[in-house]
């Protein structure tokens, strides 16, 4: 098949708009000395506080800053539900530490949703229920529906208590909580009315005007609005010395998987004055607000899987990123000339708006993204998929 020009393909690989996930993915932490909880911290820089230890460890496993948002308190203690607990703000959630309990539980996500609309009286306002199309759970609990795409999300999310990757019901009941309203429509603080449900420790909201179906969580961390103990920087959120600056990294170049006969220059892509994410014509696309190798982080590159138009006899890059297989090798060539080898430990079919992959991961991994699956055709030619292929490889 002949893709159609990139004009037209726009964001093919990511549905979300670059400017949205800009900062959440430049947002990669920094190592920094250990904090409170006597394990590796990481800053940001962008708020200047620190995690570490369990709260850093449910942070990345339960979604990051796509669920939680950047910090913006350090390690504090304050009274929850009239006990005394040490507690970490952050834009969308509030993490807690109850050392009393048997782990994971040691650990809980606070129940700000139910905190916020207490306080705006949301319980007791009588607004009347949106519509959501699809697939509908009822919690028995409470007696209220979550349907479509904040179901969707709902199930997606969670913090991951036995570390298996996979996500249970009573995980994401852990992150999220309990439906607290129906879906319906309110006016947020961006000005605009927005479908949004209430849980007890999230608000979900529609965004439509971004990506069909795309859901995201409240800032109702920011809503609430701690009073930070420590200002940003200060000793109680990283103590010691700073580090010392970080030389350089030395940015991938090329990229190349003999199994699949792929040897392509990898250059580096951010994104379009309207905020779509680039994807190059014919080489592979690194993200320069992702890691460089031999930072510990995700590397995330992407491509074509469909030649264009103007040039049909040169092939995608991506085109035979389906038929890896586990334990194949990736080598991936860094501006020092240096190789970095990895081994595929994971190829995954997911739904365009699953873009949590393309995040920070706590461990340095490739990330490849790629599409797959039913050709979406406008225009007279291919300007999506219905899936992308998630290609992960693993240090060797």
């Amino acid at each position: 098949m002949i893709r159609v020009p990139p004009h037209v393909y726009r964001a093919g690989l990511l549905v979300l708009l670059g400017a949205l996930l800009a900062g959440w993915l430049a947002a990669r932490p920094t190592v920094a000395a250990p904090a409170l909880q006597d394990a590796a911290s990481a800053c940001f820089v962008e708020t200047g506080y620190c995690i570490g230890g369990r709260i850093r460890e449910v942070w990345e496993r339960g979604g990051g800053l796509l669920v939680f948002g950047f910090p913006i308190t350090g390690l504090q203690e304050e009274l929850v539900e009239g006990q005394p607990h040490l507690v970490q703000w952050f834009e969308r959630a509030r993490i807690e530490l109850h050392p009393a309990n048997p782990p994971p539980y040691d650990v809980l996500i606070g129940r700000v949703g139910a905190e916020v609309l207490g306080h705006e009286g949301g319980l007791s306002r009588a607004i009347a229920a949106t519509a959501m199309p699809g697939e509908c759970w009822q919690a028995a609990e409470t007696g209220i529906s979550v349907c479509g795409a904040f179901l969707a999300a709902w199930r997606a999310g969670g913090t991951d208590l036995d570390g298996d990757g996979l996500i249970s019901e009573a995980e994401s009941l852990a992150l999220y909580g309990l439906p607290l309203t129906p879906p319906r429509t309110e006016r947020l603080a961006d000005g605009q009315a927005h479908v949004v449900q209430w849980f007890e420790r999230a608000r979900f909201e529609l965004h439509p005007q971004i990506a069909e179906d795309l859901v995201l969580r409240g800032l109702l961390g920011r809503e609430l609005a701690p009073v930070a103990v420590d200002p940003p920087g200060s000793a109680r959120v990283a103590p010691g010395p700073p580090p010392p600056p970080a030389a350089p990294a030395a940015v991938p170049t090329r990229l190349r998987i003999p199994a699949i006969g792929l040897d392509q220059a990898t250059v580096p892509v951010g994104t379009d004055a309207s905020g779509a994410f680039v994807v190059p014509d014919h080489e592979v696309g690194w993200y320069n607000g992702s890691a460089a190798p031999g930072q510990g982080e995700n590397i995330v590159l992407w491509g074509h899987v469909l030649p264009f138009l103007a040039a049909p006899h040169l092939p995608a890059p991506f085109a035979r990123l389906d038929q890896l297989g586990i334990g194949a090798q990736v080598v991936l060539y860094d501006s020092l000339g240096q190789p970095h080898e990895y081994v595929v430990t994971q190829q995954l079919r997911v739904a365009p708006e699953q873009i949590e992959y393309v995040f920070h991961q706590g461990r340095e991994l490739v990330t490849m993204v790629s599409c797959i699956g039913e050709g979406i055709v406008a225009g007279g030619g291919i300007v999506d998929y219905s899936e992308r292929l998630i290609t992960i490889a693993e240090p060797r």
